[in-house]
């Protein structure tokens, strides 16, 4: 594939330093501002600049672009603009992204030829299958899952990124979590101690699922592994291993290549951002809340 890359999300720096050491995809331009700028100009990545974001990723000869454009409104413009110009998108979600983007994002891809596909933290779970969304974990054999993720600083915008790439990893067990808890302990300064998020299935839910947690600690360096802790009925533990720099290319082209697969992604976009929102309800709430998953309505 030949790609183009804007935007200013600095988390798309991983994807930028592959698409450059690649040998089986180009990267062709890209046009950078803001912090991925700033990230892009410390580092020894060869990169062809472009004019503007128009003259990057809507050239002939550019088939896939990336999309880390965090203003909210300017990243489904220029996402509607390359669909509409026959280009596979993939975009970087925007930091301060909801449930609304992730609908306007269905909608162009309904509205499109071409692949679209948001890349969520999950994308980097090695384990995961290229052609999968999910691991399909069974839900019997399994009696918890829990994950623990840093916080290097004390950010409300980190700590909801954070939240969100948690929840979208405990998300890509499979399980379809309906009820949300979230507790926060604070020192007295009011600085973050720690939030806990558990993730569970309504007691009146046909399924029986077994708790999901993440917890997030302010700590000095975030890390590059992460491990997804999977406790098993049958006493044993597994752990799933999440790897920052893991390569995401092929799993993007795999993507791409499939409109059902797109769907899919899109799908699990919503559940993590309406997960995220229904955080930010528990903790004002400072109870249990129901989650309502309303994108089919909403597509409608």
């Amino acid at each position: 594939m030949k790609f183009a890359l804007a935007g200013n999300n600095p988390t798309a720096f991983d994807v930028l330093r592959e698409l450059a050491a690649s040998l089986e995809h180009t990267l062709v331009r890209c046009s950078l501002s803001g912090e991925l700028a700033a990230v892009a100009s410390r580092s020894d990545v060869p990169v062809t600049l472009a004019a503007s974001v128009e003259d990057a990723l809507l050239a002939s000869d550019v088939d896939t672009v990336i999309i880390a454009i965090d203003d909210l409104d300017e990243s489904l413009r220029i996402v509607r603009a390359a669909a509409q110009s026959a280009r596979n998108v993939v975009v970087i979600p925007p930091a301060t992204c909801s449930p609304a983007y992730s609908f306007e994002l269905h909608l162009i891809l309904d509205e499109s030829q071409c692949g679209i596909m948001p890349l969520l933290p999950r994308a980097v779970m090695a384990v995961l299958p290229l052609s999968a969304v999910d691991l399909e974990l069974d839900e019997l054999a399994t009696r918890q899952l829990s994950i623990e993720l840093p916080l290097t600083q004390a950010s409300p915008a980190l700590l909801h990124q954070t939240v969100i790439q948690g929840l979208d990893y405990l998300s890509a067990s499979g399980f379809k979590f309906t009820q949300v808890t979230a507790l926060e302990s604070n020192a007295p300064d009011g600085s973050l101690l720690s939030r806990l998020i558990t993730l569970s299935a309504a007691p009146t839910a046909e399924k029986v699922l077994p708790p999901a947690t993440l917890t997030i600690k302010p700590a000095a360096d975030s890390g590059t592994r992460h491990l997804l802790q999977i406790s098993q009925s049958n006493a044993t533990t597994h752990s799933v291993a999440i790897e920052k720099a893991t390569p995401v290319l092929n799993r993007i082209a795999t993507v791409c290549e499939s409109r059902e697969l797109c769907g899919k992604w899109m799908d699990a976009f919503s559940v993590t951002l309406e997960l995220s929102e229904a955080v930010s309800k528990s903790l004002r709430r400072r109870r249990t809340v129901d989650v309502h998953f309303d994108s089919g309505s909403e597509k409608g």
